[in-house]
């Protein structure tokens, strides 16, 4: 926890635990990394529990507070001390429990100097005894190895006097610190007013959308804000929200689904900054930034992480960055942080503070594995606006965050990289692993019975995770240290994507809650595996949306607002939905309705799909074209090309997407279609084609979706559809119907993206034209009734609009 200041009461509030943790920050699974302050819990709850049993007056996490003045401010304390020792009411003895690897941290130099913060820390516990029960008490601090389970115990001697005068120097540092923050805030809001407005002029739409986004932070709302494609949404959104946040001291957080999304905001933001007014940072993904041949984040293990705080301020790279620029530039950071042999993805990081703005994906701050808190310390959503870009894409991702699944295959893959050698290190992991894959097997076994497909419901026990982790845990941490010794690093090891996937597993497994349902899967590719399936993380979504000092979550599809409302856990938001701006007469929708793209009967139309993409795609123009899958969109494929040059003077050249498409490929399809005439790109809806990607100009006439994009029909759905009804009385709507849809309008938002573009939209299938399906589309697409999208003549119609 960071501390917290309140200037006004004059009061500063720290842990018991941050006491004595200055000088430079270290990487990895070191005193406070993640895993071991993990296993530090389960080893303290072990010790804790031997010690109750041995000593009657022994009390563990005993809460203790303590104030301390000095100048006019005051110090508050407080913390939980891991035992105490009572005679009576009247204390003998305050414990600190803390874990190590003894054969790394107890080896070398600095060994002391590893230990004193925790002999700080347990000063301070014995000076809050001394204030409270007014005697001196004695001090141990207790060591654990990690590793062995080894104990060793020490006296700790301290004074009184002491301890007050470090806790003295504690409260000026922190004063320091937050005076350079109150700095950097004054300056954010001197800079709110002088921000432009990034283009030449405010069009009324983003006038209209401006003044929602301050009415709604003004009154300390989210905002649920749905606008047209090509309406200038991004910069109607991010100015009035930047003056906002700048004004009050705040910073903006800026959120997208999709790195390419993210490429339209820093330009946006690019207009609006004059001279260096704020800053700004684009955070990329931790694997794209590692520096390391293998990503273990340790110091033992990574040459970009050791000594990372030394040579920080060694080589005064962080101020050289913010003077070259007042935006983070990910390459920037990289190449900069690469030749001075720091990690770039934590050189990132520390940019955060006085950053402004920072643009990133969903997950730096839905994802609990890393987290907003995580990055900036506990609150600091208060002092936090979020821009949730394409917000559509929330509810699925926020689910997939809290969906883990531990696969028999990725353990036996481990299984194999483990058998190469034959060392005390490996047989212990081996064995493990192999205990792994064995409770997957049975529990599969258990549920579906022997060679039965498919998923049934089990119940997990969060314990025996528990106790298998703490193993694992150690285990893994002689595999890293031999690793090391032996210099055995790989681009990818098994082993420690085995380790992480059960990290994760174990943490969301000890949520608990009625979203989640415990599956044994069985499946033809995958094999067997155990997963946790999320069907609704609203209760996580919501606690961040009330935490944060405001929520704006536009896209071009947010209706019906009630789903997002629920789904996302948004209480009491302000929800405003705008027309295209754009003349209707630039546009033509029509329905093929005499096609059955159901997933039982679809496979007799493939001939008449592929018929009909022929036909209508334009003589002149690129055309879009947009299927549910990659299978439906392969068979139909197989057939186009009988079709598509019957009776065309100009050849349609097709270009199909793939599966797992590379960065470079994607960059060559966009480069075909801005270059080139008569391109027919075949693609699937809610991929990077159909959403979150910009067509600009001439580069595309028409888009043709085929079949709704309902999700599959699978056990998972089922499980989900049964769950929603029953807490939102909406299951097959909010599974199947109102999903499938978004993507429909999603991909034909591709199209219209200002005044002068023109373009036909073709929906092909027979339940556009349902009341089900069609209740989801735009009224501008439908005007009251499906049956206007209807043309006797399709193929004229499409003809005679591109000629007019």
């Amino acid at each position: 926890m960071s501390p917290r200041v309140d200037a006004l009461q004059r009061r500063i509030r720290i842990s018991a635990g941050e006491f004595g943790s200055e000088g430079g920050r270290s990487i990895g699974l070191g005193a406070r990394g993640l895993t071991r302050l993990w296993m530090g819990q389960e080893l303290h709850r072990k010790v804790q529990a031997r010690l109750r049993e041995e000593e009657s007056g022994f009390v563990s996490e005993l809460p203790l507070q303590a104030e301390i003045e000095s100048d006019g401010w005051i110090l508050e304390v407080s913390g939980r001390a891991d035992g105490v020792l009572f005679d009576g009411n009247t204390p003998l003895r305050v414990d600190e429990i803390k874990t190590l690897h003894f054969a790394v941290d107890l080896r070398g130099l600095y060994v002391e100097e590893r230990l004193d913060p925790f002999r700080r820390q347990l000063s301070i516990y014995a000076w809050m005894l001394e204030r409270r029960y007014a005697v001196v008490v004695e001090a141990r601090l207790i060591l654990i190895d990690i590793v062995t389970g080894e104990e060793r115990a020490e006296a700790v001697g301290w004074r009184p006097e002491l301890v007050e005068a470090e806790l003295r120097k504690v409260l000026h540092r922190i004063r320091s610190v937050e005076e350079k923050r109150e700095a950097e805030r004054d300056r954010r809001r001197a800079a709110a007013a002088k921000i432009p407005f990034p283009h030449s002029r405010l069009r009324p739409i983003q006038k209209e959308i401006g003044d929602e986004v301050r009415m709604a932070l003004d009154e300390g709302r989210p905002l649920l804000l749905q606008a047209p494609t090509g309406s200038g949404k991004t910069a109607a959104v991010l100015h009035p929200a930047l003056q906002w946040a700048f004004a009050r001291g705040f910073r903006l957080f800026f959120l997208t689904a999709k790195t390419l999304q993210q490429k339209l905001a820093v330009e946006t933001l690019g207009g609006m900054q004059e001279e260096g007014v704020f800053r700004s940072l684009q955070l990329r993904a931790k694997a794209k930034m590692c520096a390391n041949e293998e990503m273990i984040c340790h110091e033992e293990y990574c040459p970009w992480a050791r000594e990372f705080g030394l040579k920080m301020l060694r080589t005064g790279l962080l101020r050289r960055l913010k003077e070259d620029s007042a935006h983070g530039d990910p390459d920037r950071i990289y190449e900069a942080s690469f030749h001075q042999e720091v990690c770039p993805f934590e050189v990132s990081l520390e940019m955060l503070e006085d950053s402004g703005v920072v643009i990133c994906d969903y997950n730096y701050v839905f994802d609990p594995a890393i987290g907003l808190d995580a990055l900036l310390g506990e609150g600091s959503l208060k002092d936090t606006v979020l821009i949730i870009d394409e917000a559509h894409n929330l509810i699925q991702r926020s689910r997939e965050y809290y969906s883990p699944e531990l696969f028999r295959n990725e353990a036996n893959r481990a299984l194999v990289a483990l058998s190469r050698r034959e060392n005390r290190v490996y047989l212990r992991l081996r064995r493990l692993v192999e205990e792994l894959s064995g409770l997957i097997s049975e529990t599969v076994l258990g549920a579906l019975g022997k060679g039965r497909r498919g998923e049934e419901k089990i119940l997990l026990d969060p314990e025996v995770f528990s106790a298998f982790r703490l193993e694992f845990d150690a285990a893994m941490l002689e595999y890293f240290l031999y690793k090391k010794e032996q210099e055995l690093w790989t681009a990818q090891d098994s082993v420690v994507e085995l380790f992480l996937g059960l990290v994760r597993f174990q943490r969301v497994l000890g949520l608990g809650g009625e979203e989640f349902v415990h599956l044994a899967r069985r499946h033809r590719e995958e094999g067997e595996s155990l997963r946790i399936f999320c069907r609704d993380a609203s209760r996580f979504c919501g606690k961040i949306f009330e935490e944060c000092a405001g929520t704006v979550a536009m896209s071009a599809t947010l209706e019906p607002f009630e789903f997002y409302r629920d789904l996302l856990g948004i209480a009491d938001a302000r929800e405003r939905s705008l027309p295209s701006p754009f003349p209707r007469e630039n546009r033509l929708i029509l329905n093929i309705p005499d096609i059955d793209t159901s997933w039982k009967n679809r496979e007799r139309y493939h001939d008449a799909v592929a018929g009909w993409i022929s036909r209508l795609a334009p003589l002149h123009g690129n055309t879009l074209v947009l299927f549910p899958s990659y299978a439906y969109l392969n068979d139909v494929a197989e057939r186009l090309s009988a079709h598509v040059q019957e009776g065309r003077e100009i050849h349609l050249n097709i270009i199909r997407q793939e599966s797992g498409l590379a960065d470079e490929i994607q960059g060559e399809i966009l480069k075909a279609l801005e270059e080139n005439d008569a391109q027919l790109v075949l693609a699937v809806l809610g991929g990077i084609f159909a959403e979150g990607i910009d067509y600009p100009g001439e580069m595309l006439s028409e888009v043709i979706v085929v079949s709704p994009a309902l999700p599959q029909f699978n056990r998972e759905q089922e499980l989900l559809k049964e769950f929603l009804e029953e807490k939102y009385g909406h299951g097959f709507s909010y599974a199947y119907l109102i999903p499938g849809m978004t993507r429909v309008i999603q991909a034909a938002g591709r199209l219209i993206r200002s005044e002068e573009d023109r373009g036909v939209i073709v929906l092909i299938g027979r339940r556009f034209q349902q009341s089900r399906h069609a209740r989801y589309l735009p009224e501008e697409w439908i005007r009251g009734d499906p049956s206007s999208m209807l043309e006797e003549d399709p193929v004229f119609a499409v003809r005679r609009f591109f000629e007019g």
